[in-house]
């Protein structure tokens, strides 16, 4: 059951991926800037500032408990609002006849590659699926792309849509499930929360392909033999709303916006634009400035996450021992929360079978902690 009150704590906006060429070792680029994304990062933002707002005896959503980790307080549940169904296996929908008519309203032309949007150009009545501009994975095998219902392998991890540079980063569908199974906190909050933080309702929009059915599969099920009640910790809900997102895709507007919008509820309501995973309206002088990258990077997440440390000296040393923070890199930090790695592993075993395989780059420190 929903709270009886409600507030808007993060939202983003955006449709792009940064290729596998441009990836960042120090962190400071963002990989992937599909709004999904981009609003899960702005509420990580939300949520180390509650932390450090309980650790300071003011409001928050968390409390501490015995000096030592943080837990949410009772009733507060999360949701989690799209436009539209997320790229990957979850816009591979069935087609009916109704369907086919709100394709028609959105788009008169064929979608492009990197589009997850109707396909119309065939409207004749028969077996079909809206298809998704999501790849497999490069050591999978292929889609067949064979007429109709064929055209698609699904229940299979995608990588990004997009053309030229390949990205390695994985379809919405593919991430969304991975909170769905480890949390939406990741690892580095992990290990200073007592419990998985999960997303208990989903709402996605009306006016656009939806498929209840295609959402167990692509973030519940997929292939495996285990079935999900057996395996979540937190089931789901799943809705479509009555309401039509007013900026959807029309014959007038047809092409996403090359920015995103990251907005957070947070003391400084934080607000930024990224283009190509890079803070919008930085100088060229500073353009590779670590302190010039968006909030939202790897790099200002994981300061965010080593200064929360330092105000918990109890905390810091159950985590790092004598070790000083500044010389622990960011991968070895996540390699600590051994209770979410194992619950990754275990997911990409039974749930994924397969996933994209990123270079370990990641090994940046801070080295100027305020």
């Amino acid at each position: 059951m929903l709270t009886k009150s409600h507030e808007v704590v993060s939202l983003g906006t955006g449709s792009k991926c940064i290729g596998a060429n441009k990836l960042s070792s120090q962190g400071n680029i963002l990989n992937d800037s599909h709004a999904e994304v981009i609003a899960r990062r702005g509420f990580l933002i939300y949520l180390y500032e509650n932390i450090s707002n309980a650790n300071e005896n003011k409001q928050s959503i968390f409390v501490l408990k015995d000096h030592y980790k943080y837990t949410l307080k009772d009733n507060i549940e999360f949701i989690f609002y799209s436009s539209q169904m997320p790229c990957g296996d979850a816009s591979i929908i069935p087609k009916t006849e109704d369907s086919s008519d709100i394709c028609e309203l959105l788009s008169s032309n064929k979608r492009e590659a990197q589009d997850d949007l109707c396909d119309v150009e065939n409207k004749k009545k028969k077996v079909d699926i809206h298809r998704t501009g999501a790849k497999r994975l490069l050591h999978d095998e292929q889609d067949p792309k064979e007429s109709g219902e064929n055209y698609h392998r699904v229940a299979q991890v995608r990588t990004k849509p997009g053309r030229g540079d390949r990205t390695l980063s994985v379809s919405c569908s593919d991430k969304i499930a991975r909170w769905i199974h480890c949390g939406v906190q990741g690892s580095l909050l992990h290990l200073i929360l007592l419990k998985f933080i999960f997303i208990k309702h989903f709402i996605f929009g009306s006016g656009v392909p939806y498929s209840e059915e295609t959402l167990h599969r692509a973030l519940l099920q997929r292939e495996s033999e285990v079935k999900f009640e057996d395996r979540l910790k937190e089931i789901p809900y799943f809705y479509r709303t009555s309401l039509i997102f007013p900026h959807v895709r029309t014959d007038i507007n047809q092409r996403p916006a090359a920015s995103s919008v990251v907005w957070a509820k947070t003391e400084n309501r934080l607000f930024e634009v990224a283009v190509q995973g890079k803070k919008l309206g930085v100088t060229k002088k500073k353009a590779n400035d670590l302190s010039s990258s968006l909030s939202i990077s790897k790099y200002k997440l994981y300061k965010k996450f080593l200064e929360l440390l330092n105000t918990n000296k109890e905390l810091k040393e159950n985590i790092c021992g004598t070790e000083p923070v500044e010389n622990i890199p960011y991968n070895e930090m996540k390699r600590k929360a051994i209770q979410y790695q194992e619950q990754w592993s275990e997911t990409k075993e039974v749930f994924f079978k397969s996933w994209t395989l990123k270079p370990d780059i990641w090994n940046f420190c801070i080295n100027k902690i305020s």
